[in-house]
């Protein structure tokens, strides 16, 4: 019975601290990107071109696109886009429905049924190719 007690009381602290999400930072991203890096084998060439804002449309890259959005909260493989913690991420010192409605534009419901990482990535895709400057501002790092 303790252990039960024990197993409900953990949980429920996973699951509060779980929806305890804070914008994420410079430093966040560049720890998710080592870890991401790592998992999925990208190489140095592929991380000069994500540096620079080219994000190939291939497998490796879609599941590093994936990986670092999981990582920051901002995507989840089964329901996919968090537009909350997108809002916050990116509508910091903007006009937070003027960017919920530019994220919604490009954060669909994956009708075409496509993986996880190819959802991510289109939506990501979809979302720098008009918004790049919102992205870069919103991983400043703190003056």
């Amino acid at each position: 019975m303790k252990y039960l007690i024990f197993s409900v009381l953990l949980a429920t602290v996973v699951y509060a601290d779980h929806d305890h999400w804070q914008i994420q930072t410079a430093e966040n991203l560049q720890s998710y990107r080592e870890v991401c890096v790592t998992e999925h084998g990208i190489t140095p060439e592929q991380i000069a071109k994500y540096k620079s804002w080219n994000f190939p449309d291939d497998e490796k890259t879609h599941v590093y696109i994936n990986c670092i959005f999981n990582k920051m909260g901002l995507f989840d493989d089964k329901t996919g886009f968090n537009i909350d913690h997108l809002v916050l991420q990116l509508g910091q010192n903007q006009n937070k429905d003027e960017v919920k409605a530019k994220i919604e534009k490009c954060a669909d419901k994956n009708e075409n049924k496509d993986s996880a990482a190819v959802w991510a990535f289109r939506g990501m895709k979809c979302f720098i190719a008009e918004n790049l400057p919102l992205v870069q501002t919103s991983l400043k790092k703190p003056a």
